[in-house]
């Protein structure tokens, strides 16, 4: 029998990503479970659970972070779980494969986006997540502390990104 967890690749495999200096850390957070939720429920963070995050994309509109899960399957328990605990008119889609998860951290982090974004990242508090482009490249850019940042990008444009967020951070290092 295959091991599955053997043939996953991550959309930066092999790509040159990353630095961690005193004030930038940027790095891919890698198989995470990423769940598409559509439909009126003020129960989204609940159902969620702890050790997830949960950001607003829109009216009835929510991306749940969750971390990487041991089993695979066509669909994740963190899916099936907001699927069975939201109920009729809510949808829950697994979208894993299809966004790249970026960290930045540090006090140059907002710097480095603010070279590609016309979002200004200084009026995003922590636990709000902003959508937009990101050096062309459309991206949800999510708050996780004060100087912290999650980037959900396309997978197909995670390379162009990584090497993007590489070349602006170059002044920083």
């Amino acid at each position: 029998m295959v091991d599955l967890d053997l043939l996953r690749r991550s959309p930066l495999a092999g790509a040159t990503f990353g630095t961690d200096g005193p004030r930038l850390v940027m790095a891919e957070d890698a198989f995470r479970t990423l769940v598409d939720v559509r439909g009126r429920s003020a129960d989204v963070r609940k159902v969620a659970g702890g050790g997830a995050w949960v950001w607003r994309l829109g009216p009835d509109w929510w991306l749940v972070d969750g971390p990487a899960e041991s089993t695979r399957g066509l669909h994740s328990e963190l899916a099936n779980r907001l699927r069975d605990g939201l109920g009729t008119g809510c949808s829950a889609v697994e979208v894993s494969s299809h966004r790249a998860t970026l960290v930045l951290e540090g006090a140059d982090a907002r710097n480095v986006l603010g070279h590609g974004c016309s979002i200004d990242l200084q009026g995003v508090s922590t636990g709000d997540c902003v959508q937009g482009k990101l050096a062309l490249a459309q991206v949800a850019i999510a708050c996780t502390g004060a100087a912290a940042y999650r980037v959900y990008v396309r997978a197909s444009f995670a390379r162009y990104l990584a090497a993007w967020l590489t070349d602006a951070a170059a002044e920083y290092e």
